[in-house]
């Protein structure tokens, strides 16, 4: 081989020697190019990642700083709510009790009340039934005296005597007919004064609940009561209800003056002559009453007859008269439903 040869071989070697240098370095250099980038991603996702972290720390804290702010604002809002409904259920007790209290001195007053007209009215039917059965014995002592007289003397031996002592004999029906006639005018008058006593006590508490509903409706509008609550309605009514009139002890009473009058028609049929056999009806008495003496014929006591009917009379309207307690014992039971329970208080809720 020559020099020259040698030469070139020599350069070619350099240069593969060159070229493969230069290509390991440029190998080498983006490698670590690579591991630059790949570390300073690294460390980019490390920073976002502490980032991340820090700042989720600091959500977190947030988070529970707030969970606390609110679990304090509850626990504030929630022991307010507790006081508010402490006082509001004192201040419910407080006008139940008021209530209470004040219907239960309504009601010992009407109850003394009550008492008073009951006692009064007693001292008056008794002194009534009294003076009926007085007069009752003064008629019946009168004919016994007549017959006395008639036994012991003659007409023409005690001439004057004996037209006054007939007169007085003629008086007895008279004065049956007399005492039937007050008693019908006074059962008369006593079945307007039921009849009128009913109706009041009626339109009381047939209007009751129309008013409420009317009220309640204006006071929603703003129209009336506007600084009242719902609950003072409800008292204002419930005042209301209970002012108007009771009613049981007229209930109470009239049934006693019906037993009595029935006990005076027996009177009446006895003092006529009828049997007072009180298993039997007094229609049945009457009209027994009425066919014995219609057989009498021409000795038949025309007074007599019109007494009975008077009494047919005065029982057809003591009989109408019971219905119409009927009634008012309707009346009294709507009307102590409005104090005890009322049906307008259920319906008020807004």
């Amino acid at each position: 081989m020559s020099m020259w040869q040698l030469a070139n071989a020599m350069v070619l070697l350099t240069v593969v020697a060159i070229v493969a240098l230069a290509g390991w370095l440029f190998v080498e250099h983006a490698r670590k190019r690579k591991q630059r980038i790949e570390d300073r991603v690294l460390a980019m996702k490390r920073v976002a990642a502490e980032k991340a972290a820090a700042e989720k720390a600091a959500a977190e804290k947030t988070a529970v700083a707030e969970m606390a702010l609110a679990q304090a604002a509850a626990a504030r809002l929630a022991a307010k709510r507790a006081t508010m409904e402490k006082m509001g259920l004192e201040k419910a007790a407080r006008d139940k009790a008021a209530v209470e209290q004040a219907i239960a001195e309504w009601a010992a007053a009407e109850h003394a009340e009550a008492d008073r007209l009951h006692r009064r009215r007693s001292v008056e039917g008794r002194r009534e039934a009294e003076e009926v059965e007085a007069r009752m014995r003064a008629v019946e002592e009168a004919i016994a005296e007549w017959l006395e007289t008639e036994r012991e003397g003659g007409r023409l031996a005690v001439g004057a005597a004996t037209g006054e002592l007939t007169r007085k004999a003629y008086t007895r029906t008279e004065a049956i007919q007399q005492q039937v006639r007050l008693t019908a005018e006074k059962v008369e008058k006593e079945v307007q004064e039921l009849e009128f006593i009913k109706n009041r006590i009626q339109a009381g508490v047939d209007f009751l609940p129309i008013e409420v509903g009317l009220t309640i409706a204006q006071w929603k509008e703003g129209n009336v009561y506007r600084h009242r609550t719902f609950d003072d309605l409800k008292l204002k009514f419930r005042f209301q209800a209970y002012s108007i009139e009771d009613g049981y002890e007229l209930l109470y009473r009239y049934q006693e003056w019906l037993a009595q009058q029935r006990q005076k028609l027996w009177v009446f049929i006895r003092l006529l002559g009828g049997k007072a056999d009180q298993t039997e009806s007094i229609q049945a008495a009457i009209e027994q009453l009425e066919r014995a003496e219609r057989e009498k014929y021409l000795e038949m006591n025309v007074d007599v007859i019109f007494a009975l009917n008077d009494i047919r009379a005065i029982l057809e309207k003591l009989i109408d008269m019971e219905t119409i307690l009927k009634e008012f014992e309707v009346v009294c039971r709507k009307r102590a439903d409005q104090v005890i329970a009322p049906s307008w208080e259920a319906k008020g809720s807004l």
